[in-house]
């Protein structure tokens, strides 16, 4: 009976533990899923999978392919190649619309400070 117990308090502990991200993907072009735009809704804040590390957010520009992806996985560098951004976090709800306008907006500013460094 105790040994029952114990299981029980020790599944709660490690099952409290995982990362929680939103993961949820918005196509322009079609509307599905408009709530994962900037905020997205809370019902996309799910519990990642044992071997995320990070919330991820990948924003596409392009035409005819913009939208927004929301979702776990491991820590990627931040940029934007090609018309398509990518920006990481490592808290809960971390890949909702503010942490990456920081994100963005830091990039920004170091390429800014990298055209100055290299011209002036």
């Amino acid at each position: 009976m105790n040994c029952k117990i114990l299981l029980i308090v020790a599944a709660l502990f490690v099952g409290g533990n995982a990362l929680k991200c939103y993961q949820c993907n918005y196509l322009a072009a079609t509307g599905v899923q408009a709530d994962c735009q900037s905020p997205p809704a809370a019902k996309y804040l799910t519990e990642c999978g044992p071997l995320s590390t990070s919330c991820l957010k990948v924003v596409a520009t392009a035409t005819g392919a913009a939208g927004t992806s929301r979702l776990c996985g491991s820590t990627s560098t931040p940029g934007c190649v090609g018309g398509i951004c990518t920006s990481s976090c490592n808290t809960d709800g971390c890949n909702g619309s503010n942490s990456v306008k920081i994100s963005i907006l830091a990039m920004i500013g170091a390429i800014v400070s990298g055209f100055l460094l290299a011209n002036f």
